[in-house]
């Protein structure tokens, strides 16, 4: 099976070593920014599995400077413009969020339309998005796998889990089976209680690091009293939505992944430190959505995405 991955960040990468690994799954990476008529482009990529950087990011983060020697594998991976798309069996979209639909709409035209396509990212609201721009089969996946990249090589920070779903409740298709058997990854008949549960985290401790600029540990020291406050109020907005875990276990829930990866520093936090987007809109601006559409008032919700949505227009040079 020929499946492609568009995006070589941290999650991209930490998917291609395993996909190299198969047998039945010839992986390669797309770049949309490559001209039409351009060569594939071959790279030396690098799965270092026994670093210990100083400085680490959960999911994108480049800023790494290891303090131990690091045991690399080596393996080539090819690069090849969208127009490649064609020849695949399976897209994978590992890019942000905010980006996502951009690569969607590059694929137009590219893409035949039985093609079924991997949305694993942060966030909620992008298969909505998604399906508005391309007609293909879509399935979304969460993962709490940690990774970190410099350059081409990635360091991996953890085995969590992966799962992946349909939106649509569609029954798991043969590409989809030997995906989830190569990575490891569980396929879900509930994806969107993976995917919210997942937002109550993002959101209680990525906006935080990134206004605060600290790492994952301090939202369970010095920010656990303003992560209760940010969880009190869209608590109801997701439980709403679909989330099945009490409000007992679902904090507990927050302060454990905080201190599991006190180490890290958010995507959030990582990007706004290197003054770039973020996923903002699909974390606290999607809560705030759904909040406003239930009726329900989340003040310092809204407090906190103004502050971080002000700094992040300008730095961006967006007008309001």
């Amino acid at each position: 099976m020929n499946v492609a991955i568009i995006g070589a960040g941290s999650i991209g990468q930490l998917l291609f070593h395993d996909l190299r690994l198969s047998d039945d799954i010839n992986p390669v990476f797309i770049d949309t920014r490559l001209p039409p008529d351009a060569p594939g482009i071959s790279y030396v990529f690098e799965y270092c599995k026994e670093a210990e950087p100083s400085e680490t990011a959960s999911e994108a983060s480049s800023e790494i400077h290891s303090e131990k020697t690091a045991v690399k594998e080596s393996y080539q991976g090819m690069v090849l413009p969208q127009e490649k798309a064609a020849d695949q069996d399976l897209i994978v979209i590992t890019v942000k969020a905010n980006q996502c639909s951009q690569v969607l709409q590059s694929l137009k035209g590219n893409l035949p339309e039985h093609i079924p396509v991997v949305l694993l990212m942060n966030g909620m609201g992008i298969w909505e998005e998604a399906r508005t721009i391309l007609p293909n089969p879509f399935w979304t996946g969460v993962t709490s796998r940690g990774a970190v990249h410099e350059g081409r090589t990635v360091y991996p920070r953890g085995n969590g889990a992966t799962y992946i779903g349909s939106p649509e409740h569609q029954k798991p298709i043969p590409e989809i089976e030997l995906l989830a058997r190569s990575i490891g990854a569980v396929i879900s008949p509930r994806i969107e209680e993976e995917q919210i549960q997942k937002l109550l985290v993002n959101a209680c401790i990525n906006p935080l690091t990134a206004l605060h600029q600290c790492k994952n540990r301090e939202i369970a020291a010095a920010y656990q009293k303003e992560a209760l406050e940010i969880f009190s109020e869209i608590y109801p907005v997701l439980k709403t939505l679909g989330l099945t875990v009490s409000a007992d276990i679902a904090f507990d829930l927050i302060i454990t992944v905080a201190e599991k990866t006190g180490e890290n520093y958010s995507s959030m936090a990582v990007d706004f430190k290197k003054k770039r987007p973020s996923e903002l809109e699909y974390i606290l601006g999607y809560i705030l959505k759904n909040g406003e559409r239930l009726h329900k008032s989340l003040p310092i919700t809204e407090n906190l995405y103004a502050l971080l949505k002000n700094q992040e227009t300008a730095f961006s040079g967006i007008t309001p």
